[in-house]
């Protein structure tokens, strides 16, 4: 087995003293394993990155974001969510982080709610009703944005 760090593809063959193809097996397999990540690609050289240890995929509040709102955050802490994690949690956890630039990103993420009742059941939960009443009103000061239904304007 290779030991821990950065490789390209041709490290591995001369490491390994194999060819190509099943250097590139080699890579599958540590992929399946959770041992791999891949950087780079396309013009740039493909560097592979091994671990000992599982390496766990996030997909939480900063993923959501970053894929639906032009403003880009840097992650301050990774987020491992079990199970399913919608738009509509994002936005919970955006206003309970409470800083101005996950404000201002977590604003675009109200076009593309798809359940509502989730999102008011879920602000019940964590006493966050009237901040989401607040973020959306904001949201639609600033960007065009789905209408709310009334049923949830007021309380």
């Amino acid at each position: 087995m290779l030991s821990e760090g950065k490789y390209t593809i041709e490290q591995i063959q001369r490491e390994k003293n194999i060819t190509r193809q099943s250097a590139i097996n080699l890579i599958s397999k540590l992929k399946k394993q959770n041992l791999l990540t891949t950087n780079g690609g396309g013009k740039q050289k493909r560097i592979y990155s091994i671990s000992k240890i599982p390496i766990k995929q996030t997909n939480g509040f900063f993923d959501i974001v970053n894929k639906y709102s032009p403003e880009k955050l840097i992650p301050t802490f990774k987020h491992y969510t079990y199970g399913k994690y919608t738009i509509e949690h994002a936005i919970i956890d955006g206003i309970k982080l409470n800083q101005v630039r996950t404000l201002e990103a977590t604003k675009y993420l109200f076009n593309h709610i798809t359940n509502w009742k989730r999102l008011f059941d879920l602000a019940k939960k964590h006493n966050l009703t009237e901040e989401i009443r607040k973020l959306y009103g904001k949201a639609r000061e600033t960007i065009k944005c789905k209408r709310m239904p009334k049923r949830y304007e007021y309380d």
